[in-house]
This record gives C-alpha cells, sequence and structure tokens, in this order.
C-alpha cells in the first residue's frame, strides 16, 4: 500500500476509486482483508488531510456519477471529518487540555509493550507492527485497536491519540482526538465503544479469534465539560490581508495568495 505524493496523483487514484471501487463501499467498509486488499475502502484520507484533495471536490466527483443512496456512506464518513474539525474549533480547549494531560502522563513498561507490539492480544501487535510501518491503519481496526488500549490494556487514551498521531499519514488533530475520546465514552457521555472477539473475527475474514479481551468495562469518567466557544472574528485589515498555512497543506493552488500581503507557514508540534 502506497501513499502519492502530487494533487494529480491523489486525482488518478480518486477516480480509479470511483470507477472501480466504490460501489463495494456500503456493504464492505468494515472489513480489513490486510494491508494487500484494500479495494473495499477508498484509502483516500491521506490526500484528504493533506489537502492535495479536499471533501467537498471528492463529495462532487461521487455525487456525479452515482445517486446519494448508492453512496451515503462513503459520502457521510468525508464529512464526519469536517464536523470534528467544526466541533474542536468551537471548543479549543479540549486540544490544549488533551496536550497538557499528557505532560502528566509517564510512559511505564506496561506502555512500551504496547507500542513495541509485544502484549498478549496477537491482533493488536499486529496493528502496532502495520500502524508503523504503513502509516495507516484501516477505520474500523482504529476503533478496535483504541478499545484494546484503553480497557483492556488500560493505558490513557491520551497516550493513544499521541501514539496515531505519530504514525498515521491521515493523523488529524480533531478527528484523531474525539475519535478517541468517543470510544473512551467521554465525547459521548457514558457510552464508549468496546471491542468484542466475534467483532474483531468477523471483519478480519477470520485472521483472528478467540481474543481475550475485557468486554465488560464501563466507560472512562472525565468530568470537564467543554463549553461552546463561538468565533470571534477580527475584521482589522492587517490580519485580514494575511494568509496563515499549516504544515499538512501540500497544495497551496486552492489560495489566491496574490491577495495576501503575508503568507505563514504554521507547524504544530506533535
Amino acid at each position: 500500500m502506497q501513499f502519492v505524493t502530487s494533487r494529480s496523483e491523489a486525482l488518478v487514484k480518486l477516480n480509479k476509486y470511483i470507477e472501480n471501487d466504490i460501489s463495494n463501499y456500503n456493504s464492505k467498509r468494515n472489513f480489513d482483508f490486510g494491508v494487500n486488499n484494500r479495494s473495499n475502502v477508498s484509502c483516500l484520507s491521506p490526500y484528504i488531510t493533506h489537502r492535495l484533495i479536499n471533501e467537498y471536490e471528492t463529495a462532487k466527483l461521487v455525487l456525479k456519477k452515482y445517486p446519494f443512496q448508492k453512496v451515503d456512506k462513503f459520502i457521510q464518513e468525508i464529512f464526519w471529518r469536517v464536523y470534528w474539525k467544526g466541533w474542536l474549533e468551537l471548543r479549543p480547549k479540549v486540544w490544549t487540555d488533551f496536550i497538557e494531560d499528557l505532560k502528566n502522563i509517564k510512559e511505564d513498561e506496561k506502555y512500551l509493550k504496547a507500542v513495541k507490539g509485544e502484549t498478549e492480544i496477537e491482533c493488536f501487535n499486529d496493528w502496532v507492527n502495520e500502524l508503523k510501518n504503513f502509516n495507516y491503519l484501516h477505520n474500523h481496526t482504529r476503533m478496535l485497536f483504541a478499545s484494546i488500549w484503553i480497557f483492556t490494556l488500560r493505558l490513557p487514551w491520551q497516550k493513544g491519540a499521541e501514539f496515531f498521531m505519530k504514525h498515521l499519514f491521515d493523523g488529524d488533530a480533531a478527528s484523531n482526538t474525539l475519535s478517541w475520546r468517543w470510544v473512551a465514552g467521554i465525547q459521548t457521555k457514558g457510552k464508549n465503544y468496546l471491542a468484542q472477539s466475534w467483532n474483531i473475527s468477523k471483519f478480519t475474514n477470520n485472521k483472528y479469534k478467540n481474543v481475550k479481551l475485557n468486554e465488560t468495562a464501563l466507560p472512562i469518567i472525565d468530568k470537564r465539560e467543554y463549553k461552546f466557544s463561538p468565533f470571534q472574528i477580527n475584521k482589522s485589515e492587517e490580519i485580514n490581508e494575511q494568509l496563515i498555512v499549516f504544515e499538512n497543506e501540500m497544495h497551496i493552488d486552492f489560495f489566491d495568495l496574490k491577495k495576501y500581503k503575508k503568507n505563514l507557514l504554521c507547524f504544530i508540534r506533535k
């Protein structure tokens, strides 16, 4: 599984997926058939994350060929990323608290075994190695991985989210952080996601059977509340004449650079 680094190549992959494989998405998207068989999912997220292509043009190209009813799950998954971004932008303290939490969590022996893929859970160890070697995991597998990390290995969700961000090509501050919070049961309070042996067996095509997990764990308790913080639009001409581009923006042709007096590149420390 190889990822490309130019917009033209990304568009080729997008169009190829639309023409050949997207019809399988609704029924087979939750199956993880391994790194050598990803035709049931698009693997477009790294290109969307780094803005080689974007959510809106992807949706338009898909809907140009298929009615919404046939590709509804695919369109929904694309815009979950947009939703997460908007949610976090309006509650920025979730991110700052996550970063502060990391400073106070020690990397003990249990954590080190997990990130080295040396636990007693075969599927988890394989996923650790896949993540490190290919910088990608199937979306359903990410949920299973996070659940095992939190509820069976009993490791802090923050360190798991950090581990993903270190390795994923499509690592996104919003979707990654909030998805880990959701699995833990603190994004939607009281509702956690529990990996179960039957689920892993079914959706890995019986590759992993009889996985011993904690299937009765309760949600993580976090009493912090995050209030909605609406944007304060600064109408200063000086501010509005500056374009701030983040390091994951690999295709700046989307912007009319001549409109701005200053173009700034911002790096996020991970």
